[in-house]
């Protein structure tokens, strides 16, 4: 009796350090880029988190939206292999940023105005974007350069 209890305890240990080591992989994307943050590149106030939910735009690990709910930007963290099949894929990329993780770009390279910026740094690839802006889609809801700066934040914590 008591080497089975003993033999059960030992399984529920193996388990629960499973489960430990298995949720130390996943990172908390929250602590790579904050409201705050956004707030500080951009100057615009009542941005928002927002969660999860690709049928509303809010298909990123992150998901940010102004007051109004109009979304701003998304964030997808990938394992860095991921990096090299973004830069490949046909008119991806625009030009390449310096200054951001390892390497980065910004894209698509096949229309205007870009919206998109990747990079690698450590073990992942980053992809942070912005949206054309409905009301005039020669723009986007952040400029290229306020992406670059978010993305920097992000490397940065990395």
């Amino acid at each position: 009796m008591i080497r089975k209890l003993l033999f059960l305890l030992f399984i529920c240990c193996v388990i629960l350090n499973f489960a430990v080591f298995l949720l130390a992989q996943e990172p908390d994307y929250n602590k790579l880029l904050t409201v705050t943050d956004i707030q500080k590149v951009t100057g615009l106030s009542g941005v928002k988190q927002v969660p999860r939910n690709p049928q509303k735009g809010a298909g990123g690990h992150l998901n940010f939206a102004r007051a109004d709910n109009q979304m701003i930007l998304i964030a997808i963290f990938l394992p860095v292999s991921q990096y090299g099949a973004y830069k490949s894929e046909k008119d991806m990329v625009k030009s390449t940023v310096q200054g951001v993780g390892e390497e980065a770009f910004i894209g698509p390279g096949v229309m205007d105005p870009q919206y998109m910026l990747a990079f690698k740094k450590g073990n992942y690839c980053v992809a942070i974007s912005t949206f054309v802006d409905v009301e005039n889609p020669d723009k986007t809801t952040l400029t290229m350069d306020q992406v670059i700066a978010i993305g920097k934040i992000v490397a940065g914590r990395i």
